[in-house]
């Protein structure tokens, strides 16, 4: 009996010509399955948002390789250009309650310059990781296709973050007080708010400049994570939601806006946005090096940038997991065909190896 399992549960390993066999046997059952409820235009609006997402997404990762590169630096600079505006605009302001509405309704617009200009999220994509758990689609296809929406993100916020240095605005845009003396730099407003406070009991530690702990590390850790979660559950839904407006612009960009308006006023961490607070740090460390600097600049890379990818990644795969179990009937079909579409371009793949021996 122990025999028979170690046999069962044994990788199958097959021949290319076992394999296109085994894949046109299965093209040829999803061919016979209805696939029409998917083009219907009379669904539910939360139905058609679902339905177009999965499809947007899904071509998404078959782009080539420098469009979906480009995508992710025009993001990184839109997100730039947004936070630096909203950097000036709660710059002199002591209120939270004020800062939080502002920062929410000046980041809300950065999805206007990526809808109307062109841009792509890696936490976009990511909606679609729980399909990789299907077998719809290979690990390699999806991960590859983060990797460089990803590396365009770093790279546009860089580019941004660097001439935004060089053009001398954080260290001349000043907070005076009534005898003229200077309370706060624009890079120290960007230092506080979009760095250290963004590392919790590091960042105090750090500023205060004591030793870090175990404990304190594992804090700021769980409390990225968990934020970061929450960030993808609405960055996710904002991507749905847009599409549920059924080609509406106007209904699409208030849903977008709103979703990133909830996102941006909680304060939740985003592993894309937050290499603005990182590369700040970095440069900072350049023009500025000393300890405290260097500490902040690594630990932010450290501890909130790589636990925010862990976050945003889970979050997607729940919400998206809740979102593909409300709306089965038509999740069914989705992976169906997108399986169906998968398997067709694997046969092509293997043939193309096999010409190329």
């Amino acid at each position: 009996m122990k025999i028979t399992k170690k046999v069962l549960l044994k990788k199958e390993h097959l021949t290319d010509e076992e394999k296109i066999h085994k894949y046109k046997n299965e093209i040829e059952t999803l061919e016979q399955v209805d696939y029409s409820p998917l083009y219907s235009q009379d669904v539910a609006y939360h139905n058609y948002g679902y339905i177009h997402t999965f499809r947007v997404i899904s071509d998404g990762l078959r782009l080539a390789s420098m469009k979906q590169f480009m995508a992710g630096v025009l993001a990184g600079i839109w997100i730039g250009l947004v936070y630096a505006a909203v950097a000036y605009a709660t710059f002199s302001i002591n209120n939270q309650s004020i800062t939080r509405l502002l920062t929410g309704a000046v980041f809300g617009c950065v999805i206007l310059l990526i809808s109307f200009l062109g841009g792509g999220f890696v936490t976009a994509h990511m909606w679609y990781n729980r399909t990789m758990f299907k077998k719809v689609e290979r690990w390699s296809i999806f991960l590859k296709a983060c990797g460089l929406v990803y590396a365009g993100n770093i790279v546009g916020i860089g580019i941004f973050a660097i001439i935004f240095q060089l053009s001398g605005a954080l260290e001349h845009t000043v907070l005076k007080d009534a005898s003229g003396e200077i309370i706060k730099t624009l890079g120290d407003h960007i230092y506080s708010s979009f760095g250290s406070a963004k590392l919790y009991e590091i960042g105090t530690a750090i500023n205060a400049g004591e030793t870090l702990t175990a404990g304190e590390i594992f804090k700021t850790i769980g409390y990225v994570l968990a934020s970061a979660v929450l960030c993808n559950f609405l960055i996710c839904l904002a991507t749905q939601g847009s599409k549920s407006a059924k080609g509406n612009t106007v209904a699409a960009m208030v849903m977008y806006f709103l979703i990133l308006f909830f996102f941006a006023i909680a304060g939740y961490q985003h592993c894309v946005a937050n290499w603005f607070g990182a590369w700040m740090l970095i440069l900072r460390v350049i023009s500025d090096p000393n300890a405290k600097n260097a500490n902040m600049a690594w630990a932010f890379v450290a501890f909130n940038i790589i636990p925010a990818i862990l976050g945003n990644f889970i979050g997607a795969l729940i919400i998206g997991t809740f979102m593909g179990l409300f709306n089965k009937e038509f999740d069914v079909l989705l992976v169906q065909e997108a399986r169906m579409k998968f398997l067709i371009e694997e046969i092509e793949r293997i043939e193309n190896k096999k010409i190329k021996k």
